[in-house]
């Protein structure tokens, strides 16, 4: 590790004196203990080998207390820790850390790196933006002289005219953020009209739906003017379950985002997305009956002034959903969809009022018949 501090402080943006060996082994070390025996408490334990059998026979048989994983409390806020930007440690230490302890523990899965620790750690998290896990370790984002992390002024050597960018990560937030990067990405625009609120788009008649998609995999879909009038238009957003530990996860992500550089703002763009979508409690309503918004939260307020914060003081260059947003806004502005769903609203709401119309239909069709048969007479 003394070989490591001084490109280890180049990965700060501001300068750090007191960083030193001792720091970097007991911060990293803590890390890649807390995700191995992690892993350790979610996989089954295979057949143990004879080295591995030599090596428990000597440990104490008495069961040991994890003071972070059998305290619940700890363990949540340990792993809320680990997820802020400002808390990153260098990839660089922890990587040449993980090859002298933990990859050559007895039993060590062959092939796993510490890429596969970290998604397994943060994986109730990650699933949040991701419909399913991906294996991929590569990734797109810029060089650690563009990062957050990096000091000012500092550029590594790779930066060279003529020499190729080698695909690395920086930190843990980094992996998290790559991982949950779209199989498919969208097209990012610039957008500048604001879209309606969700309970407004459903006045005009679209019709949101929870998928089990990733939350980037955004459609909005309707049909021609014929069958308009019998079929509501689609809005496909994914479901989204909103926890106490949402709010932190997706705001440093962002935040990793708007420092970083070359890095894709995708969950800037999906929270940009969200906050036109909620601007009160009723928008909240619409989106949880329609299966969009899954809210843990309790109240849903409580859910709108999350969405409503995420995006403060947050800037945004390319918006990803900006095709989308325009088929939504332009939609909701056509007569015909605003005036049927007006009059699914008013007479069938509720069972009462659709048994209303059909009696004042009838009695208006019965006034209509007599009125002819007079007037023929």
């Amino acid at each position: 590790m003394k070989l490591s501090v001084e490109d280890a402080k180049k990965c700060y943006t501001e300068e750090v004196d007191n960083l030193n060996e001792e720091m970097l082994v007991v911060d990293g070390c803590f890390i890649l203990e807390l995700l191995y025996r992690y892993y350790l408490l979610t996989h089954p334990k295979e057949e143990p080998t004879e080295e591995s059998n030599e090596i428990t026979n000597e440990m104490p048989k008495e069961e040991i207390i994890d003071p972070v994983f059998d305290i619940s409390l700890m363990h949540i806020t340990v792993q809320h820790d680990l997820l802020l930007l400002e808390n990153q440690l260098p990839f660089c230490v922890l990587e040449k850390l993980f090859h002298i302890t933990v990859d050559k523990i007895p039993g060590h899965p062959p092939n796993h790196l510490l890429f596969n620790y970290v998604i397994s750690y943060f994986s109730d998290m990650t699933m949040i933006l991701v419909g399913k896990s991906t294996t991929s370790n590569t990734t797109n984002c810029c060089l650690p002289g563009e990062c957050v992390l990096s000091l000012s002024g500092n550029r590594m050597n790779s930066e060279k005219k003529g020499v190729a960018k080698p695909k690395k990560y920086y930190h843990i937030l980094h992996i998290i953020h790559n991982h949950c990067h779209p199989l498919d990405p969208p097209k990012g625009e610039y957008h500048r009209e604001l879209m309606p609120s969700a309970s407004d788009l459903d006045y005009a008649g679209v019709k949101f739906v929870g998928t089990k998609n990733d939350l980037f995999k955004v459609k909005f879909t309707y049909q021609s003017c014929l069958e308009r009038c019998f079929q509501r238009a689609h809005f496909e957003i994914s479901t989204l379950s909103l926890y106490d530990s949402t709010e932190l996860f997706l705001r440093n992500l962002i935040a990793f985002e708007q420092c970083c550089p070359g890095v894709s703002c995708y969950v800037t763009s999906y929270a940009f997305l969200m906050d036109m979508l909620v601007n009160s409690a009723k928008d909240v309503e619409v989106l949880q009956k329609a299966g969009v918004i899954q809210n843990y939260l309790g109240a849903d307020q409580d859910a709108s002034d999350l969405f409503n914060k995420l995006c403060k003081e947050v800037v945004i260059e390319k918006f990803f959903f900006s095709e989308t947003c325009d088929q939504a806004i332009k939609y909701s502005k056509r007569y015909w969809p605003t005036a049927v769903a007006h009059v699914r609203r008013k007479y069938f709401a509720t069972p009462w009022t659709f048994i209303a119309f059909c009696v004042a239909f009838i009695v208006f069709g019965m006034s209509v018949t007599n009125f002819v048969r007079n007037f023929l007479k």
